[in-house]
């Protein structure tokens, strides 16, 4: 885990270093206009994705006073300001439940089970989107073709969770509990892999808890986060004065997601650069400097973006989100049974 960890830290650092202090003299003169735009862009990401988030939280947790939308806001602006300087797994996995449990008084595995079935509607975008986009990036079919092609496979997605939702999620839970088993012993991974996912396997395979009308609702909002997200880095990629064409960072966000969903160092430092060094460089043909330039700003632009919403996001509810974040990362990184459960004046701003 620390060789893994270290060599994204030096992977990053290494990038940082090929950057130059030219890179950031790229971003101190970027176009501000499209910074802006780009941070719009990113704000309303992070409100989509947190009704999505709030969606699927009130019919898993069953809490018996719903959640005002602002605090499912504040909850996901903590999981992303950790998970910039920490693992994915710790920051959206295990700092937006965290804060939900403690805030709210809800299981902590119910709220975990909110995150992962939210989650998913990402892995399955990802997913539809990267087989295409990889055929394009190589050279094998043409962009018309793989554009009507997502599209194709995104109107079978929205039917085929209408129909069939709750009946493919159990099965889906039955055969990956049965996966997870042999993969739990593998080194580093595996270890994670038992504190996040068999139990919420073994609960997905026996229980509904998303209806299949609550499904395609969720499905819808991610494809208008995935069309978000691709509108901010193409802004970023203006604001730098990089010549990148939209649909390369379109089609090339779906391998750089899934890059990040299975990256297991801080901040997933290396894992996020990696995806795109693939699909810039290996398949998109631009230049290094151009990647470069792109990677540094994008992280360093998404970690300001980042600060000013949550910053945003206790000023809405005002408050103070130090004691929160205490107890966030505190019991994030425990295991369950011995999470601590603090006073409830202390987490509980509603």
């Amino acid at each position: 885990s620390w060789i893994i960890n270290l060599s994204g830290v030096l992977v990053f650092a290494l990038i940082l270093y090929m950057g130059g202090a030219e890179a950031w003299k790229q971003i101190a003169q970027a176009d501000w206009r499209y910074v802006l735009l780009a941070f719009g862009a990113t704000l309303l990401w992070n409100l989509v994705a947190a009704y999505r988030w709030s969606l699927i939280a009130e019919q898993v947790t069953d809490q018996p006073t719903p959640c005002p939308f602002r605090y499912y806001f504040s909850y996901q602006m903590i999981g992303m300001l950790i998970g910039q300087v920490v693992p994915i797994t710790v920051g959206m996995l295990g700092g937006r439940p965290a804060a939900l449990s403690l805030s709210r008084e809800v299981p902590f595995r119910r709220a975990a089970l909110s995150v992962f079935l939210d989650k998913a509607f990402d892995l399955l975008m990802a997913l539809l989107v990267a087989i295409p986009a990889v055929l394009f990036l190589a050279g094998w079919v043409d962009l018309t073709p793989v554009l009507g092609s997502i599209g194709v496979l995104l109107i079978l997605a929205l039917i085929l969770l209408g129909w069939q939702y709750e009946a493919l999620v159990q099965r889906f839970g039955r055969t990956a509990s049965r996966l997870a088993q042999p993969l739990a012993r593998v080194p580093v991974f595996g270890r994670r892999l038992v504190r996040r996912l068999p139990d919420q396997l073994e609960r997905l395979a026996t229980g509904t808890f998303v209806p299949n009308g609550l499904a395609v609702r969720a499905f819808f909002l991610t494809v208008v986060m995935y069309s978000l997200l691709s509108i901010r880095l193409f802004f970023i990629a203006q604001a730098l004065r990089l010549d990148i064409p939209w649909y390369l960072l379109a089609l090339g966000a779906s391998v750089a997601q899934l890059a990040l969903i299975f990256s297991v160092t801080p901040g997933s430092l290396g894992f996020l650069e990696g995806g795109w060094a693939a699909v810039l460089v290996g398949l998109g043909g631009l230049s290094q400097v151009q990647f470069l330039y792109f990677v540094i700003g994008r992280r360093a632009f998404v970690l300001v973006f980042t600060l000013i919403d949550t910053l945003l996001a206790f000023g809405w509810i005002r408050e103070s989100p130090a004691h929160l974040f205490r107890a966030v990362l505190q019991a994030s990184r425990q295991p369950e049974g011995s999470r601590p459960e603090p006073p409830r004046s202390e987490v509980d701003p509603v």
